[in-house]
Order: C-alpha cells, then sequence, then structure tokens
C-alpha cells in the first residue's frame, strides 16, 4: 500500500503530525524550520531527528520539495 505523500515544506500541522514517529512536538519543529532543501537540512534543523526517524517519515509518505 502506498501512502499518500506529505510534502514537508507545505503540508499542514495534522497532516505532518500523522507521519508515522512525529507527533506534536516534532511536527511544530518541522514546521517551524521550513523550508528544507533535502534530508539533510531536516536531520541538521530539527531536534531529535536521526536517519531512523528519517527512514519512518518516509515510508510513512513524507517528501521534501
Amino acid at each position: 500500500m502506498e501512502h499518500e505523500k506529505i510534502n514537508l515544506n507545505t503540508a499542514s500541522y495534522e497532516d505532518i503530525r500523522h507521519l508515522r514517529m512525529v507527533g506534536d512536538t516534532r511536527a511544530h519543529f518541522i514546521i517551524d524550520h521550513r523550508p528544507y532543501k533535502n534530508w539533510d537540512e531536516v536531520r541538521e534543523k530539527v531536534p531529535g531527528v536521526s536517519e531512523g526517524l528519517i527512514d519512518d517519515i518516509r515510508k510513512s509518505g513524507g517528501v521534501i520539495g
């Protein structure tokens, strides 16, 4: 099953917080540090984001751009 694509640069708070392992606090951090050019920027700008979390976000439909 393919997940709906959720662009971290444009998606709503509600959409972002429902990505796997994101939740309320990280969703606010993701929105506060926009825009992102790539996944490395997400990892560098958003507190507590690891490669494993990025994999979870991508697998649940998160995209950049």
